[in-house]
């Protein structure tokens, strides 16, 4: 049986962005220790170690400053950045996909609050008894054209 593990101790890391706490963000971190199931990274600047499945880390960006596909990335001083999509307005129909979120892909929600932090609330179309999700990443959302959705009449039987 094979080690689960892509990254090996000393390889320089991230995480993901659309996973990652707000403390957790914009750090670049280095494994130190191959768990199990984990890996245990420390930010390359100092810091305390953090303890993550292997799946949520990203390479680290290369020491210069690079763009593509309308992100940037510049690593100054063990710094990420990353440019921030307009917010999205409240009442706007989503699907949500992507590491971290573990309900059924393909299902809609609607938007409740994006303040442009990247992270937005949100519920499943038709209302959950008033629970909603916080916090979700707005990279994991994919905008649906409200123009597309078909509606079926109800079946009387």
């Amino acid at each position: 049986m094979s080690s689960p593990h892509i990254y090996t101790v000393g390889d320089r890391v991230i995480i993901d962005p659309a996973v990652a706490r707000a403390s957790n963000r914009d750090v670049i971190y280095r494994v130190t220790r191959l768990l199990p199931v984990n890996v245990v990274v420390e930010p390359v600047n100092g810091g305390r170690p953090v303890k993550v499945n292997p799946t949520y880390l990203r390479p680290a960006p290369a020491a210069d400053t690079t763009t593509s596909g309308g992100t940037t990335s510049a690593s100054t001083g063990g710094e990420w950045t990353m440019i921030h999509e307009a917010p999205l307005h409240p009442g706007t129909l989503v699907t949500v996909a992507g590491a971290g979120w573990k309900q059924p892909p393909g299902e809609l929600y609607v938007v409740l609050r994006d303040t442009g932090t990247g992270r937005v609330s949100l519920v499943p179309l038709g209302g959950n008894n008033g629970r909603y999700w916080r916090g979700v990443s707005r990279s994991l959302l994919t905008a649906v054209d409200p123009t597309r959705v078909r509606l079926d009449p109800e079946q009387n039987t």
